[in-house]
């Protein structure tokens, strides 16, 4: 099970499979995604001009949406949304562009691979491997947020089955 175990190693994937690569951001110029899990930081403090380093985007949440085991000895079936941010201030309004290169970028991620496995070096963390599963859905935002451009995927993941102890109940 240990869901919150997953929801770190689906991160750490996210950031590696996007590690170099830049996008826009409104702190001008590009930088690299920024991935959070369930959801953005708050950003203390009473500062009148925002500090470049908590602008968020571009960045990827992962959310944990739900789980569901059918029986005892089944594996449980977890779902993410990952809510994507870009942004883009040109006036041609194209930002959508780089919210469908993030997201065809993670699905194709977990079609050549399907399995999300703990990082080493990760203290303290057990669990997986998780394994991606059909069908993935996605969509794009509908409203006018220029120069934020969003989309969001829902996943799902099986997580290894949890065996009972006691052989008698199964």
């Amino acid at each position: 099970m240990i869901t919150e175990f997953f929801e770190d190693a689906l991160a750490d994937d996210l950031r590696e499979l996007f590690a170099g690569q830049v996008f826009p951001c409104s702190a001008g110029g590009e930088r690299q995604i920024n991935v959070y899990v369930q959801d953005l930081p708050i950003i203390e403090g009473f500062d009148e001009a925002p500090r470049d380093s908590e602008i968020p985007e571009p960045y990827i949440i992962v959310r944990t949406s739900e789980g569901k085991t059918e029986k005892p000895t089944s594996a449980q079936e977890i779902t993410v949304i990952l809510i994507v941010c870009a942004y883009d201030n040109a006036p041609n309004r194209q930002g959508h562009r780089y919210v469908l290169h993030i997201m065809r970028e993670i699905l194709a991620r977990y079609m050549r691979n399907p399995l999300v496995r703990i990082k080493p070096g990760s203290s303290g963390a057990c669990g997986g491997p998780w394994s991606f599963l059909y069908p993935a859905d996605w969509v794009t935002q509908q409203d006018d947020t220029h120069p934020y451009y969003f989309g969001a995927m829902q996943l799902k993941f099986e997580a290894p089955a949890v065996r009972s102890e006691v052989s008698d109940l199964i």
